[in-house]
């Protein structure tokens, strides 16, 4: 989803390649959201394509990640995307939340 300011949210979805998804993401700053609803495997992938897209992508595009634990509160994953969006120093970093 993008909200107009060259910032991207894009969510991990099992069956669907991370990889694909963040390249696909178009925008200054794009964060994946790894649900952990979609099982340790996806997940698990989700969370080792963030460093190499990152490095692919820049300088013009930072790639960051946030993978919140099973309770926690939406209002915290959506501060920590949008602290990742206004933090042009950090590129290719996936923040866990529990």
């Amino acid at each position: 989803m993008t909200d107009g300011t060259g910032h991207v949210r894009v969510t991990a979805r099992g069956g669907i390649d991370p990889v694909e998804q963040l390249r696909a993401a178009t925008g200054a700053s794009v964060v994946m959201v790894v649900d952990p609803a979609i099982g340790t495997t996806a997940a698990t992938m989700a969370r080792a394509a963030i460093p190499a897209v990152a490095l692919e992508r820049a300088p013009h595009t930072r790639i960051n990640a946030v993978a919140p634990g099973d309770q926690v509160d939406p209002a915290a994953i959506d501060r920590v995307v949008a602290f990742l969006h206004r933090s042009p120093a950090i590129t290719g970093q996936v923040l866990d939340l529990t």
